[in-house]
């Protein structure tokens, strides 16, 4: 009976053995394929961004510049190795993660269901609410006696109280996919930029460009000319979170972003960014 036993706890340790064996190689395995190491041993880091996305990322004078420019800068420090940002449209950002073309997204890209079939999102870095910039002439008013008043429209949700308003919506967006679902019976018109977008909306062809709160009251507010004739209409309580996009199953990559994004958040240093621009 000692010998049947002691087989027992022979043959049981080295099948422990085994799979530490196997556990090995395969956490060797994925270390060595994980983008993490790539960027490492180029020395470089690719990060994908809007063409024009102020003011996370845009150009003046011939510079990009611009809140997501300074984070990418900041996340190749702590990876101590050289940035090379790509230019992308937002229908891009997916593809370009599962083709290799980037390493990782920061270009003000939510997480949402559709694109967490192809990619990863890390922590988030930003909160934002979906908006409206809508032209006021288009919210209906009531008349009280001689007086005109506007009817209390104040989220985008309102909107449904309309039935002849038409979105213009960036092509790839979240957006598209909120359209769908929450302003099914509205007409929409896809655009392919934010300028044409904005164009829709002052030549009359859309009543409102959709797209997120923080790109919309920093293009108001550097167009001050605009406040007296349009409107922005946020989405109440329903936020968007804003995360870095990494390739799918990179524990390592992901664990290091999440890592750098939680520090910069306790450091305040998006919020530094933020004053800035």
């Amino acid at each position: 009976m000692k010998n049947i036993n002691k087989k027992y706890r022979s043959r049981k340790l080295y099948g422990l053995w085994l799979l530490f064996i196997l556990a090995t190689f395969a956490l060797d395995g994925q270390i060595k394929e994980s983008r993490y190491f790539q960027i490492l041993k180029n020395q470089k880091i690719r990060i994908g961004m809007s063409v024009d996305y102020p003011p996370l990322k845009f150009e003046k004078e011939g510079k990009n510049i611009g809140i997501e420019i300074d984070m990418a800068s900041s996340l190749a420090e702590f990876l101590g190795v050289n940035t090379e940002i790509v230019p992308l449209s937002v229908k891009e950002y997916t593809s370009a993660i599962e083709t290799n073309k980037v390493d990782v997204i920061l270009g003000g890209m939510s997480r949402n269901l559709e694109r967490g079939k192809k990619i990863w999102f890390s922590e988030p870095y930003l909160s934002i609410t979906p908006a409206v910039f809508v032209n006021k002439r288009r919210l209906p008013k009531t008349k009280f006696g001689e007086e005109f008043e506007e009817i209390p429209y104040k989220t985008i949700w309102d909107i449904k109280k309309l039935a002849a308003f038409t979105f213009a919506v960036k092509e790839g967006s979240a957006y598209q996919s909120l359209i769908r679902s929450e302003f099914d019976k509205h007409k929409v018109i896809v655009v392919n930029s934010n300028k044409e977008g904005f164009e829709a909306v002052f030549s009359g062809s859309a009543h409102g460009f959709i797209h997120d709160s923080l790109f919309l009251e920093y293009t108001i507010k550097k167009n001050s000319q605009w406040k007296n004739g349009y409107a922005i209409l946020k989405g109440g309580k329903r936020t968007e979170k804003i995360c870095a996009g990494i390739p799918f199953g990179d524990t390592i990559l992901k664990n290091q972003i999440d890592l750098w994004i939680n520090e910069i958040i306790r450091k305040k240093e998006i919020d530094k960014w933020f004053l800035k621009y």
